[in-house]
């Protein structure tokens, strides 16, 4: 089994990771994406909110959801 310590240590890794992945990433890759998610939660719908206009805005939610998917919450400014 594996210890809390080391899933959590694991958990940011990853989250580090995937929110560097997303840096990488067009804006319009970042809106797709975050359309996806929104999508998947259940907002149908073809254009995003106010609140996720910007590149940064959007970088944020990206890794916000996978922080939570991840169990770790991780700002994308704090994971580089």
């Amino acid at each position: 089994m594996t210890s809390p310590a080391m899933r959590f240590r694991v958990n940011l890794e990853m989250g580090k990771e995937f929110a560097h992945k997303w840096e990488q990433a067009s804006y319009s890759q970042t809106s797709a994406y975050c359309l996806n998610i929104l999508n998947e939660l259940g907002f149908p719908s073809a254009e995003l909110p106010l609140n996720l206009q910007t590149r940064e805005e959007q970088l944020n939610f990206i890794a916000g959801f996978a922080s939570y998917a991840l169990g770790e919450v991780q700002n994308v400014q704090s994971a580089n």
